[in-house]
């Protein structure tokens, strides 16, 4: 309660000071007797926080005598909230409107100031009420020694005015008091993302993983000061999708470090899990929030996203996540971002240039050449995705008719490529290939065949056959020619020998 009445306090201030004369008697526009404006600053600001402020009602005139809060002063609604204050259910509930001027209904108290505030807040930031803050006012910025930031807003018109921060204060400014001072009393809460690791929980920014491969997300969210309205936001790219399956739904494990390990009660948070399944919110109650966990307590969020099939490889998949607290206040996004990697392999012969062969047939193997270390795939014309321990059907990979095989969904690693059949009249390798795929600083990849650079493609040539002597060949032929002419050669002898003799 004492939270409360804190904030609520902040939230409406009426900011009087005594008239220096007490005969002074005073009946103006509100500028006459200010033409200075007035201002108001915010102590302990947060460095890049946006405050936005906006006019709520204008100062027509004031009189008083000696004791300004005995005085009498005319509130009309300034531009664009008419709507606010003629509704019951918002500002009208606060204020009675008649021929266009406001007076306070009687009882308004603090609680009730900070519930107009936070109405009006609303108000403000419904698109559908163009409602839009002050622009081009002139703005001051101190940096104090204990390293907090005030700011001060000058030039302003009398009258009564809404801060949007994640205080949400209102403040009056009049004759009376020209210079309203909010302190921020609540503290922005940090947010950091990352992933862990498979095998090694290292927390990362950036990662590698096959397709089908689980990414496990680690969140730690740091509780600011007067912390509230927590709802924390995550997306994740194409090629991601928020792990579930038909028995086990989507779920975010939720510890803190409050007392050791405190985790919060089912009705103390709600978990929205888009259609699509690649984003989802977590809205925390302030009952837990508030009640549970104290400034700099850190929060711990733990779920995992798959690789899908139709992720693009080389590219980063990222995951986006942010915070939303306080009046719609935002926490700067974190990132952090998957890569699976395609490896081209281009299958030639030297003949004029760089000929392509296709029907050569490979095997791909991880870390070594075992049969239990053989990657799988699923077949889509000659590209095949390396699916992660699935029941993928397809061992051997075969060049097209451009002699490649786009190899994807690999993760960074060492892979040896066998040819297992040349194409027909080409002589197979007689040595396999190692392939060392790395992930460099940017998460682009860089890959090595045999320790020569092949980020571009994996080269493969193959040499034509050339034709050797065999049984039957030029070698018995000759001799058999020559045999047949010899004795062809005695056959003719001997005829002409007995030719002779008959005579």
């Amino acid at each position: 309660m004492k939270l409360i009445k804190k904030i609520a306090a902040i939230m409406f201030a009426f900011m009087m000071v005594f008239s220096l004369s007490t005969n002074a008697k005073a009946t103006s526009g509100s500028q006459a007797e200010n033409p200075q404006g007035g201002s108001i600053t915010i102590t302990n600001a947060i460095e890049g926080q946006e405050y936005k402020i906006y006019k709520i009602l204008n100062l027509e005139s004031y009189s008083y005598d000696v004791d300004p809060k005995d005085g009498a002063y005319s509130y009309t609604i300034a531009d664009g909230w008419n709507g606010f204050f003629a509704d019951s259910r918002q500002g009208g509930n606060y204020v009675n409107v008649k021929n266009g001027y406001v007076t306070w209904k009687d009882g308004l108290n603090d609680v009730e100031a900070a519930n107009l505030a936070k109405a009006a807040i609303a108000f403000a930031q419904d698109s559908k009420n163009n409602i839009n803050p002050l622009q081009n006012l002139t703005k001051t910025t101190s940096k104090n020694p204990n390293g907090t930031f005030t700011v001060t807003y000058s030039g302003l018109e009398l009258g009564y005015y809404l801060v949007e921060s994640s205080v949400g204060a209102l403040c009056s400014l009049d004759t009376t008091n020209s210079t309203a001072k909010i302190e921020e009393k609540n503290s922005q809460p940090t947010l950091e993302k990352n992933i862990y690791e498979l095998n090694t929980n290292n927390p990362v920014k950036l990662t590698t993983a096959n397709i089908g491969e689980s990414i496990h997300y680690h969140v730690q969210i740091t509780v600011g000061k007067g912390a509230n309205n927590y709802v924390f936001h995550d997306e994740i790219a194409s090629g991601l999708k928020c792990l579930e399956n038909d028995t086990i739904p989507f779920n975010v494990q939720i510890t803190t470090n409050h007392e050791g390990i405190v985790k919060p009660n089912t009705d103390e948070y709600t978990l929205s899990l888009d259609t699509n399944k690649t984003s989802f919110t977590l809205k925390f109650e302030d009952s837990f929030i508030q009640k549970k966990l104290s400034a700099g307590d850190k929060i711990y969020l733990d779920y995992f996203a798959t690789v899908t099939a139709d992720a693009q490889t080389d590219v980063a998949l990222t995951n986006t996540a942010y915070l939303n607290y306080g009046n719609n206040q935002k926490t700067n996004e974190d990132y952090a971002k998957v890569y699976t990697y395609q490896i081209p392999v281009f299958k030639y012969t030297i003949k004029d240039g760089e000929k392509a062969l296709s029907g050569a047939k490979f095997k791909l193997y991880r870390d070594s050449k075992d049969v239990n270390h053989i990657v799988k795939f699923n077949k889509n014309s000659n590209t095949y995705t390396h699916t992660y321990n699935s029941t993928g059907n397809v061992e051997e990979l075969e060049s097209g008719t451009d002699g490649y095989v786009y190899i994807n969904g690999l993760s960074a690693g060492t892979y040896i490529l066998e040819e297992t059949k040349a194409p027909d009249g080409y002589n197979k390798l007689k040595d396999p290939i190692t392939i060392t795929v790395n992930q460099k600083s940017d998460g682009t990849k860089e890959i090595t065949a045999n320790n020569v650079d092949a980020t571009g493609t994996v080269k493969v040539l193959n040499n034509k056959g050339s034709l050797l002597p065999s049984t039957g060949g030029m070698g018995t032929t000759l001799i058999y020619l020559v045999g047949g002419a010899l004795v062809l050669g005695s056959g003719i002898v001997l005829m002409n020998k007995k030719r002779a003799k008959a005579k």
